[in-house]
């Protein structure tokens, strides 16, 4: 099972732990203090339990944006929004950047895996909390994407295996009310399988998302809709998701290649977090080679 095995990967005499949030999604980490350089075996459990647990949460880390920066270029080369302006220009400077969500949140309080209308959405992603409403709330969930694959039917599966599907800004653009459009435009869009294979784990995971994918090629729009609304509704389920309430200066490091997100739009006020990327891969499909 995953679990025995990325296990292993925390040595004996670590004070690193991880506490499981739920069977499906999330874990708790303690033990580690991330204001400070990291050893190797620590930077090899947490990319283990990451790809165990899907996210990993890490409470009071009082980190600068150089600090963060370094840590996620532990998991990988830092990358930026791919449909930002510093994209055009990425550098370990614009590799974290601040993200007020009150003016946005139409556009996060959607379940979404983050900028899959990309050619090769990021790897993993990071958010620290930099400031919170006053009323509280403004909490994020987590979901497992291969929990929602492969608790499908095998019929289903199936059928979906060899799909693929568009991903584009159509919808996105108007929840953002005119912002950021300046570089997030209709026309940008992608090709990916319904459901991929991750090329770390070798897992299937479904790899469509309700705030970027469009439609399923070579489906009718009848068809597509339909398939689509089904498979959404289906990885909302509750026994595949988590739900995190911040605490300023928590920090989530979390698989964008296998696990959705949403943020809840529950507050008044402003809601600032701090977000970072690690580059990926473009996604392969069951019966794609390597």
């Amino acid at each position: 099972m995953t679990s025995q095995t990325f296990a292993d990967a925390v040595p004996a005499t670590s004070t690193l732990q991880i506490e499981a949030i739920s069977p499906a999604v999330g874990g708790i980490v303690s033990g580690v203090d991330l204001t400070k350089p990291l050893a190797t075996e620590t930077v090899r459990a947490l990319r283990a339990g990451v790809l165990e647990h899907g996210a990993l949460f890490f409470r009071d880390q009082d980190l600068t944006r150089e600090q963060t920066a370094d840590f996620m270029a532990r998991f990988g080369t830092l990358g930026t929004d791919p449909f930002s302006v510093a994209a055009k220009h990425p550098t370990k400077d614009n590799a974290v950047h601040n993200m007020p969500t009150y003016a946005q949140r139409r556009a996060t309080a959607v379940w979404h895996m983050d900028s899959t209308l990309a050619p090769e959405p990021a790897a993993l992603l990071a958010l620290r909390a930099l400031e919170l409403p006053p009323s509280g709330g403004g909490d994020t969930c987590w979901g497992s994407m291969y929990a929602a694959y492969e608790t499908l039917s095998e019929p289903v599966k199936a059928m979906i295996d060899g799909l693929s599907a568009e991903h584009s800004a159509y919808k996105t653009l108007p929840l953002l009310g005119g912002s950021n459009t300046g570089y997030l435009q209709a026309d940008m869009r992608s090709v990916h399988p319904v459901v991929r294979v991750h090329p770390e784990t070798g897992r299937k995971a479904l790899f469509v998302n309700e705030l970027w994918t469009e439609s399923i090629v070579g489906l009718s729009r009848h068809e597509s809709d339909s398939l689509l609304a089904m498979l959404w509704a289906h990885s909302r389920s509750e026994e595949f998701t988590m739900r995190w309430r911040w605490r300023v200066n928590d920090i989530v490091l979390w698989d964008n290649r296998a696990f959705q997100h949403y943020a809840v739009m529950d507050y008044e006020g402003n809601r600032v977090l701090q977000k970072s990327y690690v580059q990926g891969d473009r996604p392969r499909g069951p019966f794609e080679n390597g």
